[in-house]
């Protein structure tokens, strides 16, 4: 369980103490009637009437269209105060359904025929309708800006009691957690929720005669955004209760190589104990109040890091993700690896003899280095040895890695690293290159010098970025030219780990897309040239027996100069200079391994033709355009011929538009004098003419045409692309017939929803929209970028936004579009018009303004 158990009437799976990872609690596989009673009383404690259901709403509500709004206006002032319906979202599971929401607005802002919103709406769960609470979503806006500040779950727990897990955006990115049935399930969940930026949570439970919430396992669990790109770089978890302290995790994003994109990429761990008796100090902490009734301290977030590197712990563990696979090590599938996400949580190191496993699932046995100290006596303290390039826990008196390089989950080598005497800092390196458990190579550190330094991210970084970003190449050709002195010698024979790696890590045991992860990491390579030069050296010693040589080699070997490690194998066997392209292979490899990353199709219901990259997918039909969110990564558009609806949740996402008469999203609109000609045709009436076609296709870009004879008196040419990587698609429309002297001007269109924010700023070149069109396709984003130059005004329309544009002498314009589906997000709680804002912006700035080619090629 990390960080909390799965919350639900199932029963509760297992629970770690506060001080040690391995007491299991098990509940039956349901809540016995008095149980389910004394729950439900506690949460009326914490919600008052909230948590009482009223029976006539409920038969009201289940007899009425699942999905339906039926909304409660008590005063009668035309604005109601709740929303009660069966939610039918896909989300939540069958074995729950029908899942009765009670949805009460608590800052005023609920219309009749709206939606509950994401800032300060509370969220009453009932599975199966049948009267009693499973579940509560609080959300609250502690600022009145209009978008999330705090959230919690609220569910029960032993004893008749209830668990809060309850989480603050500290970072005011308006992004938190993603909930089945309102609460949360590890499995389920964790990979949606959002864990990042600046945040903190904690998890409190109250029993039924508790006058406060105690503060229970995350003490709390906090996560730091340092250079303020929306992703942590640093993430600690304190565990206890109350006021006493249990252990300690302390992660780092090292190399500084997480994305918004791919925002969970940490590479190191300490990991510590508590000594028996330690308290927070009531100067450090902080208390707050839960639906009115306080909670117990817990550890300030501006106070976690420093209090972790101050504090004289009992015990230390350092763990390195060595090959960058953070994922779940302990839990396989028929050997294969169950759940491949990269942990949100930090490193958790895998249990051992010397260090009991704080938290779970670990990163596992393999391919992680582990040091030790048992008995520490000088605090935390790193530092960075350069024979080996790597940061070292001081004072470590056990200290090891094990290769499993074809993840087969059996030992192909072993490392251990040696403090011969005891001043705290490594000196010899031992290794077992066969996995046989005889050691076959020795070196040492020799007079080279280690650098202490801070456990603290910045010098960390600045110390791992440069050395991970340099040394894959700088090993790539030492391992070619240990592999010419080995041919010199008479060995030909290609090593093993060499051969996996050249295959782009080619292994039955992994999917592709961890074959891509490593393959895209230098930390991964950096692991596994490393290997690759360890063995290689094995080799070459046992066939190359020259003292002097070996002498000169394990002194520069000592300093970690790779380099001088090469040119002196190049001078001993007299081989050439030249290596091959490492990050041509690299790239070449990667290409290879994953495949096309745009694809498009047309037909399954004519007129359509649509084009998508993995984040985005976009159709048109005569003339007017659509897009498609989808729920992860992916291609849809092959799917589209089997039948089912997509108008309607899919596993993969939806049509995420209703276009109906309008222009849909980028569709344009002629201008040439008084007189507006839309090039689009609603249903195919009108007397335009359409026809499409594939222009071209490669793994990375696809491009179709859409063209339009007869709009007025003019030929439009639509040329619109998918590129790799990118949510948004660029459009290239050309106006032919323009006679000589004629200006025209184009209007790009938006479709008009319902409720939504609208914002044109004509400085970055951007129009949009976000809101709500159909409450079964939820929260939508719609947004057109354009080069501001080209502005000429904004035409308002009762079904459409038209951003009116100048094209070029040649009557041709670039612009792009795209589209954002909120519960496609993988980050779906609780993104707003600031957020899509932002993403747009973005994408205009990094958006190619170039012209597609020529429309009449």
């Amino acid at each position: 369980m990390e960080p909390m158990p799965d919350s639900t009437w199932e029963g509760i799976r297992r629970m770690r103490s506060v001080m040690a990872m391995a007491a299991v609690v098990a509940f039956g596989t349901c809540l016995a009637a008095e149980d389910k009673g004394t729950v439900q009383a506690t949460f009326e404690k914490v919600f008052g009437e909230a948590a009482r259901l009223d029976p006539a709403m409920i038969a009201k509500v289940t007899s009425g269209k699942p999905g339906q709004r039926h909304y409660v206006d008590r005063n009668g002032d035309g604005r109601p105060e709740e929303v009660w319906f069966i939610d039918t979202a896909l989300r939540h599971p069958e074995k729950w359904r029908p899942v009765l929401v009670r949805a009460i607005d608590e800052d005023g802002d609920l219309e009749m025929g709206g939606e509950p919103d994401f800032d300060s709406d509370l969220y009453v769960a009932d599975w199966h309708a049948d009267g009693t609470v499973d579940a509560v979503t609080d959300y609250t806006d502690l600022d009145g800006d209009g978008d999330v500040d705090e959230m919690a779950f609220y569910f029960p727990w032993k004893d008749g009691g209830l668990m809060v897990w309850w989480g603050w955006d500290a970072g005011d990115d308006n992004l938190l957690w993603y909930d089945i049935g309102y609460t949360y399930r590890q499995h389920e969940c964790q990979y949606n929720c959002h864990f990042g930026g600046d945040e903190l949570f904690c998890a409190f439970t109250i029993g039924p005669n508790d006058a406060e919430w105690i503060c229970t396992f995350e003490n709390p669990f906090l996560f730091y955004d340092l250079d303020r790109d929306g992703v942590t770089e640093e993430v600690i978890r304190f565990s206890g209760r109350n006021e006493s302290v249990g252990n300690l995790r302390y992660s780092f994003d090292a190399d500084h190589d997480g994305t918004p994109d791919n925002p969970r990429d940490f590479d190191v761990s300490i990991s510590a104990y508590a000594p028996e008796g330690l308290t927070l100090d009531p100067r450090f902490c902080e208390r707050r109040s839960l639906r009115g009734i306080p909670t117990g301290p817990f550890l300030r977030f501006h106070i976690g890091p420093q209090y972790s590197r101050d504090t004289m712990w009992a015990n230390y563990m350092l763990t390195w993700d060595e090959n960058d696979l953070n994922i779940d090590g302990d839990n396989l599938r028929e050997g294969r690896f169950w759940d491949t996400q990269e942990r949100w949580e930090g490193i958790i190191a895998k249990g051992n003899d010397l260090f009991p496993q704080i938290g779970g699932p670990s990163c596992g046995p393999f391919n992680k280095r582990y040091e030790v100290d048992k008995d520490p006596a000088y605090g935390l303290r790193v530092y960075f040895a350069p024979t080996d390039q790597r940061l070292h826990l001081f004072g470590s008196e056990t200290s090891w890695l094990i290769v499993d390089y074809d993840y087969d989950n059996h030992p192909d080598m072993r490392y251990e690293y040696v403090d011969s005497d005891g001043d705290g800092y490594i000196d010899t390196w031992r290794l077992d290159g066969n996995g046989d458990g005889s050691f076959d190579d020795e070196w040492t550190r020799g007079n080279a010098p280690v650098t202490d330094i801070r456990y603290v991210w910045g010098e960390v970084n600045a110390i791992m970025e440069p050395i991970l970003a340099s040394a894959p190449e700088q090993l790539y050709a030492l391992g070619e030219t240990l592999r010419q002195a080995l041919a010199k010698t008479g060995l030909r024979e290609e090593d093993a780990i060499q051969a996996f790696a050249a295959s782009g890590f080619d292994s039955p045991m992994i999917d592709k897309s961890l074959r891509v992860r490593l393959l895209s990491s230098n930390e991964s390579w950096r692991y596994y040239l490393d290997l690759v030069k360890d063995r290689l050296i094995v080799a070459l010693k046992s066939r190359h027996t020259k003292p002097a040589f070996w002498t000169a080699f394990d002194a520069l070997r000592a300093h970690g100069d790779l380099g001088g490690m090469r040119k002196a194998v190049l001078d001993e066997f007299g081989l050439p200079e030249t290596v091959s392209d490492f990050n041509r292979f690299r790239a070449g490899t990667l290409d290879s391994v994953r495949g096309p990353r745009v694809a498009w199709g047309q037909d399954w219901v004519p007129p359509n033709i649509a084009w998508e990259s993995e984040r985005c997918a976009y159709r048109a039909y005569w003339g007017q355009f659509d897009f498609f969110g989808k729920r992860k990564p992916g291609f849809v558009i092959a799917t589209f011929g089997s039948g089912a609806n997509y108008h309607v949740e899919q596993e993969w996402g939806m049509d995420a538009l209703h276009v109906k008469g309008t222009c849909g999203l980028g569709g344009v609109t002629i201008h040439a004098g008084d007189r507006a000609y839309p090039a689009y045709s609603p249903n195919g009436k009108g007397d335009a003419v359409w026809s499409k076609r594939l222009v071209s296709e490669t793994p990375d870009r696809v491009e179709i045409e859409l063209r339009g004879e007869h709009v007025g008196p003019f030929n439009v040419v639509f040329r619109c692309a998918a590129l790799a990587d990118r949510p948004d698609s660029p459009i290239d429309v050309a106006v032919e017939n323009v006679k000589p002297g004629e200006a025209i001007e184009i209007g790009v269109g938006l479709t008009r929803l319902p409720r939504e924010q609208f914002i044109l700023d004509t400085k970055e070149g951007i129009m949009a929209s976000w809101g709500i069109q159909d409450p079964a396709i939820g929260f939508i984003g719609l947004g057109i970028l354009f080069d501001p130059g080209t502005f000429v005004r904004i035409e308002e329309m009762p079904d459409q936004h038209q951003v009116v544009l100048k094209p070029d002498a040649d009557n041709r314009i670039r612009y792009g579009i795209q589209g954002d589906w909120m519960n496609g997000r993988r980050f779906s709680r609780c993104p707003n018009m600031d957020n899509w804002m932002n993403e747009l912006r973005t994408s205009a700035r990094t958006a190619s303004l170039k012209r597609l080619p020529d429309a009449k090629s």
